[in-house]
């Protein structure tokens, strides 16, 4: 009888370039260059240095580019740093239909395979969009499973065997060595929520954990050891260990398109936590229509939904780390899309923060009704399903209201190419001003990898710019 793995470790290895829909190349280089941009932003983050340090002292010497800093270590420690970066600053894109980061993984692992040999710019993007396909079909029977709790973290859970996928196809192990990497991964699954509750730096490291334990898993079956098979619906296998629900039947696993999860994912509009993207939206459009001062503001209410107590709903309170906690916390974001009348991420940086003392003030005045009724609003007297709201109390008395769909900022088309490329423009000078002409060519390295003999070539290109950094980075 055919395993779960065996049928995804099939789709990767049997599945031809050629066989893959030129949309899914399209949407894989588009989101390609969302995830260098937010590589770029994140390359100086909190944590990223020091993680880069230790990886140096312990890491052999290898083929392994560790971005941005001219380091050459092994291909696991290599793409541990790089997920790292990717994900530092939570502005990586997401599969909504999982709640999962799959290329702060996928792209890390697939970019280190590529560094160890000649790999064509098409090959690279087809191990990418399938990836993303392995780990997509994984996460969504887990995210439908009735589940004990929903503490675990899906990216860094799930999102490692993408890695797999990708590196077991770059590195050209056949079908059986695919599935004992599978298998191996599996003892590696792990991730949680309870660094991003406490709002510290493991969080951010997470998918690097995952990128570095799905590529070594790899290369441990390629040199010969065994993983188990039944990984995914065996009696300890990953279904029945983290879910309540008997594992799912293996046509779940099959489709008649080989790779369409590649173009459901989406784009990041703002550098904060997706929850409160709908209140952000709210209140750049009121401060958009009315113009008011941060000064004219008595007070904010938000509601994201009934009973509350979102991740993001607690005050703004700066610890060690300004940048994760203002991240995830609605009431600053949304202070600070109706102090400025927009959102950068360059404004998420510990020093900005620190200075930006009018945002932290409105942020104190800025409340999460738990209660619909309770928010009291006269535009919209009944709650629509799918949608946030946002109050502001002007101290003349005036009150204004907005409505915001959370669907319309999770739509996969919502940013296309322009867009990121403007995403890229604003995280590339994250640090300080960089040339355009570079920013420009930047960008057109990465959307024309599919075009290029061999990947080392760009990653050169990307990589290695010396571009401005903050004073003593």
């Amino acid at each position: 009888m055919k395993s779960i793995a065996g049928t995804l470790s099939e789709l990767v290895i049997d599945t031809p370039a050629g066989g893959l829909a030129p949309s899914g190349y399209e949407a894989a280089s588009r989101m390609l260059l969302d995830t260098c941009a937010c590589a770029f932003a994140g390359r100086n983050a909190p944590g990223i240095a020091e993680l880069i340090d230790l990886e140096r002292e312990l890491s052999a010497a290898g083929m392994g580019t560790v971005w941005f800093s001219g380091q050459k270590l092994s291909l696991p420690a290599a793409a541990l740093c790089n997920a790292a970066m990717v994900h530092a600053l939570d502005f990586d894109n997401n599969y909504p239909a999982a709640d999962i980061h799959i290329l702060s993984i996928v792209v890390p692992v697939a970019w280190a395979c590529c560094e160890e040999r000649k790999t064509s710019g098409r090959d690279f993007l087809a191990a990418v969009i399938l990836g993303v396909e392995v780990a997509a079909r994984i996460a969504k029977p887990y995210m439908r499973a009735r589940r004990a709790h929903a503490h675990f973290l899906t990216t860094s859970l799930v999102g490692g065997w993408g890695g797999v996928a990708a590196a077991a196809r770059l590195l050209g192990l056949p079908v059986r060595e695919t599935v004992h990497a599978m298998g191996i991964y599996y003892a590696h699954t792990c991730g949680n929520r309870q660094a991003l509750l406490e709002r510290g730096l493991t969080k951010r490291i997470q998918p690097g954990i995952a990128a570095r334990a799905a590529l070594y898993s790899a290369l441990l079956a390629g040199r010969g050891i065994t993983g188990p098979e039944r990984v995914f619906e065996g009696k300890a296998g990953f279904y029945r260990c983290y879910t309540q629900d008997p594992p799912p039947p293996l046509e779940r696993f099959t489709s008649a398109r080989p790779a369409a999860a590649i173009e459901e994912l989406t784009v990041k509009v703002y550098p904060t936590c997706g929850i409160h993207h709908a209140n952000i939206s709210s209140a750049l459009e009121l401060k958009r229509a009315h113009g008011f001062a941060c000064s004219d503001i008595q007070r904010v209410e938000f509601f994201l939904r009934e009973g509350g107590g979102t991740l993001v709903s607690m005050p703004f309170e700066p610890g060690p780390t300004p940048q994760i906690d203002a991240q995830f916390c609605a009431p600053y974001a949304i202070a600070l899309a109706l102090n400025r009348g927009s959102i950068s991420i360059a404004d998420f940086t510990d020093e900005r923060i620190r200075r930006d003392r009018d945002t932290v003030e409105l942020a104190r005045r800025t409340t999460e009704v738990t209660r619909f009724e309770d928010l009291d609003l006269r535009q919209y007297p009944s709650r629509r399903g799918g949608c946030n709201y946002t109050k502001v109390v002007l101290r003349d008395g005036r009150v204004l209201e907005h409505e915001c769909p959370i669907r319309a900022l999770n739509e996969p088309g919502l940013m296309g190419v322009a867009e990121v490329r403007d995403k890229f423009r604003q995280c590339v000078s994250m640090y300080g001003k960089v040339d355009p002409d570079v920013t420009e060519q930047l960008a057109d390295a990465v959307l024309n990898i599919g075009s290029v003999k061999d990947v080392r070539k760009t990653s050169a290109v990307l990589f290695e710019q010396p571009l401005a950094s903050p004073p003593g980075a």
